[in-house]
């Protein structure tokens, strides 16, 4: 391989790493916000619910917030998860540059992946331990209730579902 073809396996290497940060960053940026606006959305239903008096104005703003909520959950779940399909695109990618013969550094990556689909424990004799074990939320962390992009619409989802419910009982048995 020419120093030409190794720079620029490496300049690629380069691109796609920033990216896959940026993108785990952003990831994890945008569930911040969306578990604000749905903590938000959940304490103002608490307080007009837990209200003595319940007017139709506010059963009515009461089920017009459980409805934003939800398509705030739906919006939730299908951002997070194009983010999380998009990060592992990037992974992939760099995980298949550090396969190749050309590839001089540490696959890192690829252990990475190593460690959280196989759950192989990670070698390496110049460090102390030596073997890196995967510990419980490694071997967990992929599962479909473990998965933030999953677990946390459903949650917010089945409480304003609940919210909803509620107000629906009130505007029709009242």
């Amino acid at each position: 391989m020419t120093d030409e073809q190794d720079g620029q396996l490496s300049r690629t290497y380069e691109h796609l790493l920033t990216l896959w940060t940026c993108g785990v960053r952003d990831y994890h940026s945008l569930l911040s916000d969306y578990l604000t606006a749905n903590s938000i959305f959940v304490a103002v239903l608490g307080l007009l619910v837990s209200r003595e008096s319940l007017h139709f104005p506010i059963v009515i703003l009461s089920a017009l917030l459980c409805v934003c909520g939800l398509f705030l959950c739906l919006q939730m779940a299908i951002n997070l998860g194009r983010f999380s399909g998009q990060n592992a695109l990037w992974e992939w990618q760099l995980r298949g540059i550090e396969q190749s013969q050309e590839w001089p550094d540490q696959p890192l990556l690829t252990s990475l992946y190593r460690l959280h689909k196989t759950r192989e424990p990670i070698e390496n004799r110049r460090n102390e331990p030596p073997v890196f074990l995967p510990n419980w939320a490694f071997r967990h962390h992929r599962r479909w209730w473990a998965r933030r992009a999953v677990s946390f619409p459903i949650f917010f989802g089945s409480v304003y579902g609940l919210f909803l419910l509620w107000a629906m009982t009130q505007l029709f048995w009242s």
